[in-house]
């Protein structure tokens, strides 16, 4: 999973790289996959707790996300929601049985004001339908995307309960919500490209 969600998150970079005026060397932020975590504090009267997003990079070591004024397009990826996994004809191959999984995802996208409204939605459109990830036969992302602007919302959902200041802000920070489904190759036929062919069995009867 980890493998698919990097995969798209390289792929959003490289997008923002090649349509917008945005300088790769120190511009972009691209915290990759990321986890939210509940932050409790205890007041005098009272204790409340907050989201706060972290990254998840395979070790101990991680840090918290948040803007920062030093770049102007600032983006992670999380995993919102159970996976789920159906037996699809379509996918099996000779007596393998098929197993489609589908999970679900939201790319967080935060830019400075100045790059536009339009940037999200070029965003969106210029998504890629499929991704190549090791391991797996294919991965796609379907139609269903949704996108969220309530900015407000989102920076509270996604960032915690610090204050907000709309007219003051000048982040614009959107929630890109999709599906992406795919599947696995079995132990043994995974390539870099992903899925090959194993004629073996064929090969006996020539």
């Amino acid at each position: 999973m980890a493998g698919i969600i990097n995969t798209l998150s390289e792929a959003i970079e490289q997008w923002v790289i090649d349509n917008s005026t945005i300088s790769p060397d120190s511009l972009i932020k691209n915290w990759g996959f990321v986890e939210l975590s509940n932050r409790t504090s205890k007041g005098k009267k009272s204790i409340s707790t907050q989201p706060i997003p972290m990254s998840i990079n395979g070790t101990s070591d991680r840090d918290q996300v948040s803007l920062d004024d030093r770049f102007q397009f600032i983006f992670w990826i999380r995993w919102i929601a159970p996976m789920t996994s159906i037996l699809n004809d379509a996918d099996s191959w000779g007596l393998r049985e098929g197993k489609r999984f589908s999970l679900p995802l939201r790319v967080v996208v935060a830019h400075k004001v100045e790059l536009g409204e339009n940037l999200i939605l070029d965003l969106v459109n210029g998504l890629p339908e499929n991704l190549v990830v090791s391991g797996f036969d294919f991965v796609f992302l379907t139609s269903s995307i949704s996108v969220d602007p309530d900015h407000e919302q989102i920076y509270r959902t996604e960032l915690g309960n610090t204050i907000y200041e709309l007219h003051r802000f000048d982040w614009n920070i959107y929630v890109i919500d999709i599906n992406v489904e795919y599947v696995q190759c079995p132990p043994g036929e995974a390539t870099e490209e992903g899925r090959i062919f194993d004629f073996t069995f064929a090969e006996e009867f020539e």
